[in-house]
């Protein structure tokens, strides 16, 4: 599942053969509402419409509360790596580190800040990174007079097996060197 429950939604409509007039049609709305819902991640949707277009699809919408555990973990300052004391193999990253690491190494990198965080996400969670916090803002930790690029705005927290750290890196600098054919399309290396 994406971490947007509206992606998960468009899949389902597709895969339903629906467009999104039809969709909307059925619910009385416009598709650009379905559109919204669909993938703008701050779009203010209530959960009764959430559960009106998962009907429509053909699914149901869960709603769980997960209650943190305590831990002994800290974070180091300014840092973007936290160590859990009680997962000692495991670290918490932010795809805004691996945004900066591109930025830095490679500045003529075509892909958005939002491309190369959602595609780390990706990768990470292929591997078996679990999501420890979505998307929130995030404030620039470095005057904007001192970096060349754009910051991250938002930021995704995840827990990585700390053997996957130089995996994630190296996936970073893949997407780094992305480039653009003939055609404008951006293609990312394979190695």
């Amino acid at each position: 599942m994406s971490e947007w429950i509206g992606r998960d939604l468009e899949q389902l409509r597709r895969l339903r053969g629906l467009r999104r007039e039809d969709v909307a049609a059925q619910l009385s709305l416009s598709p650009s509402t379905i559109r919204n819902i669909e993938h703008d991640e701050t779009y203010n949707v209530s959960l009764d419409l959430l559960r009106q277009v998962a009907e429509v699809v053909g699914a149901t919408v869960r709603i769980s509360l997960e209650i943190p555990e305590q831990s002994g973990g800290h974070e180091q300052a300014g840092s973007d790596v936290v160590v859990e004391e009680s997962h000692e193999d495991h670290h918490v990253v932010t795809n805004e580190r691996f945004i900066r690491r591109v930025r830095e190494h490679y500045p003529d990198c075509p892909l958005t800040n939002s491309q190369i965080g959602r595609r780390m996400w990706q990768f990470a969670h292929s591997r078996g990174a679990v999501l420890m916090k979505g998307r929130k803002q995030v404030r620039p930790t470095l005057s904007p007079s001192i970096v060349s690029y754009r910051v991250p705005t938002t930021s995704a927290a995840y827990s990585v097996k700390a053997s996957d750290i130089d995996a994630l890196d190296r996936f970073a600098d893949r997407l780094g060197r992305a480039y653009k054919d003939k055609k404008g399309q951006v293609l990312v290396p394979v190695k």
